[in-house]
């Protein structure tokens, strides 16, 4: 059985490297509460590419984004986390390969995405963009 309702929380951190820690024990707690034991595999997979994504938004757009929006929700079987920055850019390294030398945070974030039946989505505002990675939430 699947969570049967939706769930819904956002927090703003800094755009640094101390928020992607702050993130993941924050993501950590919200899954736990929700009924989602810690040691389940989405929790760890989620928290790796909550790691990439808040990585990459520190390191390549805080130029112009002192902050970043981090959400997770839960919607008709679907877990969303999305990472929201500022910066125009949107990333191809989605797109890279085991062979570049940079950008394979984001090719991990693809493969644990595909092996989970997932989905990855880059929404553009006039004000920046978010990743959404969708990721089926387990059974309960």
């Amino acid at each position: 059985m699947t969570l049967g309702y939706d769930r819904s929380c956002w927090f703003t951190l800094p755009a640094e490297p101390a928020a992607v820690p702050q993130a993941r024990r924050a993501l950590a707690d919200h899954l736990t509460y929700w009924g989602l034991p810690r040691s389940h595999d989405l929790g760890y997979g989620l928290r790796l590419i909550a790691s990439e994504l808040i990585t990459n938004a520190v390191e390549h757009a805080a130029v112009v984004s002192p902050e970043i929006v981090v959400t997770l929700t839960v919607h008709d079987g679907w877990l969303w986390l999305g990472v929201r920055d500022r910066h125009p850019y949107r990333p191809v390294a989605l797109l890279e390969t085991v062979d570049d030398t940079s950008g394979r945070g984001l090719l991990i974030v693809r493969q644990i995405v595909d092996e989970s039946g997932g989905q990855i989505h880059i929404e553009a505002h006039a004000d920046g963009k978010t990743l959404w990675v969708i990721l089926p939430w387990p059974v309960a």
